[in-house]
């Protein structure tokens, strides 16, 4: 998509609560998957477990793509965060004024002659040299003002519900970690609980280096491996089980999705919600449990 369009950042301000009627599917997702958390803890009697469930973000939290924009209809509905940085100052190789037609030109022909493993990272690696902290603060006053109003309102409400009844809910996505945890305070998620593409910051200035595993395919896997490591390590060596997944991309999604899947738990079973109507590759066919989300927190 090529996004052109004037960027506001003085906009209104909608935090995600939910009004409108739910989904047809939230109540079955958040049901089964609360009753797979009460369950393992009958079985195992343990007390101090802790249950998590993983998240895609751009499609499946956030319509339409936080680096990217969203177009529909040919309209602009919102830039992507890509388009605000560099207007902003914050790309050393794309000059504020000009610079985004060139930065979509070059990371489109990457992305389709080389690949995404190659354009996802190009990013946020083409703000190397700005300070991290103002590309975050960038990023918050961004969701604050524009971004928000495009979540999509049955994720905020499973998130939320989730919470609630003891799942943590963590993101890991092919975006730049610095754009969305811009997301943090409209979705009520520690930083740390979101996951993307990271680079090395040295002095407080952002490098080219990538910090592995890059969360994009087999690499959101890897990821969520890791965070589930991480977690027990936090928490004193306690049982740490994986309850969930989420997301919209049998490319990008598919391979986290089937390791969720796929698991052996205590009591009851994991649940993949995917987010789409096309068909599924053969490898993941009946594994998903397919899913609609139509509204976002603000009807737009």
């Amino acid at each position: 998509m090529k996004i052109l369009a004037t960027i506001v950042l003085s906009s209104f301000v909608v935090l995600p609560t939910i009004t409108r009627a739910e989904e047809p599917d939230d109540s079955r997702i958040i049901q089964r998957i609360l009753e797979t958390r009460a369950a393992i803890t009958h079985v195992t009697g343990q007390t101090n477990a802790i249950f998590l469930a993983f998240w895609d973000f751009d499609g499946t939290i956030l319509k339409g793509d936080c680096s990217e924009g969203l177009i529909e209809n040919d309209l602009t509905r919102y830039a992507g965060l890509a388009q605000v940085a560099i207007a902003h100052g914050f790309s050393q190789i794309y000059p504020p004024n000009s610079g985004f037609e060139r930065f979509w030109n070059d990371y489109t022909n990457i992305d389709s002659r080389v690949g995404h493993w190659l354009a996802y990272p190009f990013i946020p690696q083409m703000l190397r040299g700005a300070k991290a902290a103002d590309v975050l603060q960038l990023s918050r006053n961004y969701f604050s003002t524009t971004l928000s109003n495009y979540l999509r309102a049955s994720s905020v409400h499973i998130i939320r519900e989730l919470q609630i009844g003891g799942v943590e809910s963590h993101i890991v996505s092919a975006s730049g970690a610095l754009f969305i945890k811009g997301a943090s305070e409209s979705l009520r998620i520690p930083l740390n609980r979101i996951h993307g593409i990271e680079l090395r910051i040295r002095d407080g200035i952002i490098t080219e280096e990538l910090v592995y595993p890059v969360p994009w395919n087999g690499g959101k896997r890897d990821k969520i491996q890791q965070v589930i490591a991480e977690t027990k390590q936090e928490h004193g060596g306690s049982q740490v089980y994986v309850l969930a997944g989420f997301g919209d991309n049998y490319n990008t999604d598919g391979p986290f999705l089937e390791f969720v899947a796929r698991q052996t738990l205590p009591a009851g079973k994991p649940l993949s919600v995917f987010y789409d109507n096309t068909n599924a590759p053969a490898e993941y066919r009946g594994l998903f449990y397919l899913a609609c989300h139509r509204t976002t927190v603000s009807g737009k």
